[in-house]
C-alpha cells in the first residue's frame, strides 16, 4: 500500500500528499510502519506528528528503529495553521538536501466551525507550499472520531486517500487556489450595529494604531496579542491605502470572545486565494500578509465589485 510508486506523486521532487482514513491504531500500525521504514532505509528524515496513542503504537513496533524517528505531539505541533505551515517549512530547509518523510495527524478535535475551515485550508495549502520539496507525507484521520464532513475535506485536500485500500486518486481532490477560493466565498456576516470605526485615509497610521490599541485594552486583550494586532492592521490598512483606493475603513467589535479588526476599502488589494499562505520567498515592503497571517488567529478575506475587505480575529 505504501510502496515508492505512485499515480500520482512519483517523482523525487514533488510532493507525495496522502490522506489516510483509518479505523482503528492496528491499522496505522500496518500502513505506517512501512511507510516510515522505506524512509529511513533511504535515508531521509523521518518524522511522526501524532495522537500520542498512535506515537505509542508506532514507537512500540518500529522497535529499534524508533531511535532513528522523531516524535511528536501533534497537540503542541498543530496550534496555528500558518505558523504550522513556516514550522514544517523549516523543517524541510533545514535536513536539505534529504528528503523529508512526515506521517502527520492535524488536531481536529476542540475546534470551532470556523478554525475548522481554516484547518481544512492549510491541509490544502500544503500541496502549493510544498510541491517541489520531495516531501512524503500521510496525513492520519481517525474516522472514529472525525465528523463526515471533515473527512470529505480530507478527500478534497489530498490527491491521494488510503481507505481501507490503496492509494488511489482521490475523485474529490481540489487544487489549492480554487479550495482557498471556495473557502473565502462563505459569506461573513455584517459588522454588528455595536461596531466602531475609523477611516484610513493616508499611510500615516499613528491614529489607527491608536484606535486598535485603545480598543484591545479596553476588551482586556492581552499585551503582546494588542502588540501583534495592532502591526497586523498597520500592514493590511498600508496595503489598503497603496494598492486601493483611499479612503479605506477600519471597524473593531468582539465576538465568541474574539476581538476582530475588520480593514475594508475600494479597489481590489486582494491578489488571489493562496495570498499570504506560502512562505515569502523574497523580501518584501513590510511583512506582508503572510506575517500577518502569523500574527493573528484568523484572517478572512473576500473581494467583490464593491471592493476588498480582510477581516482580522484574535482571541482576547
Amino acid at each position: 500500500m505504501t510502496s515508492p510508486s505512485s499515480p500520482v506523486a512519483d517523482h523525487r521532487d514533488a510532493m507525495m500528499h496522502r490522506g489516510f482514513l483509518y479505523r482503528d491504531e492496528d491499522e496505522v500500525v500496518d500502513i505506517c510502519v512501512p511507510f516510515l521504514r522505506e524512509g529511513l532505509e533511504a535515508d531521509d528524515a523521518v518524522a511522526v506528528v501524532a495522537a500520542s496513542s498512535n506515537i505509542d503504537a508506532l514507537r512500540d513496533a518500529l522497535g529499534q528503529d524508533a531511535k532513528a524517528v522523531q516524535f511528536e505531539e501533534a497537540l503542541s505541533w498543530y496550534q496555528h495553521p500558518v505558523k504550522t505551515i513556516a514550522a514544517y517549512d523549516s523543517f524541510v530547509k533545514a535536513e536539505k538536501p534529504r528528503r523529508v518523510r512526515v506521517i502527520a495527524e492535524p488536531v481536529w478535535q476542540g475546534r470551532t466551525p470556523l478554525e475548522v475551515v481554516e484547518w481544512a485550508r492549510y491541509e490544502s495549502i500544503v500541496n502549493a507550499a510544498f510541491a517541489h520539496s520531495g516531501a512524503r507525507a500521510i496525513c492520519c484521520y481517525d474516522r472514529r472520531l472525525l465528523h463526515p464532513e471533515i473527512l470529505a475535506y480530507a478527500r478534497q485536500t489530498h490527491p491521494e486517500i488510503i481507505d481501507g485500500h490503496g492509494p488511489e486518486r482521490s475523485d474529490a481532490y481540489t487544487d489549492p487556489g480554487p479550495f482557498s477560493a471556495t473557502c473565502d466565498r462563505r459569506p461573513l456576516p455584517p459588522a454588528p450595529r455595536i461596531a466602531e470605526s475609523v477611516s484610513i485615509v493616508s499611510t500615516d497610521l499613528d491614529a489607527v494604531r491608536t484606535f486598535v490599541a485603545e480598543r484591545a485594552s479596553r476588551h482586556g486583550m492581552g499585551h503582546d496579542a494588542l502588540r501583534n494586532m495592532v502591526a497586523a492592521v498597520s500592514e493590511v490598512s498600508t496595503t489598503a491605502i497603496r494598492h486601493g483606493e483611499a479612503p479605506a475603513r477600519l471597524s473593531t467589535w468582539v465576538h465568541d470572545g474574539d476581538l476582530v479588526c475588520e480593514i475594508s476599502g475600494p479597489g481590489h488589494w486582494y491578489p488571489d486565494a493562496l495570498w499570504g499562505f506560502t512562505p515569502p520567498a523574497d523580501a518584501e515592503p513590510g511583512f506582508g500578509l503572510w506575517g500577518v497571517r502569523m500574527l493573528c488567529d484568523v484572517v478572512q478575506m473576500q473581494a467583490d465589485a464593491d471592493g476588498t475587505l480582510i477581516r482580522l480575529r484574535t482571541r482576547i
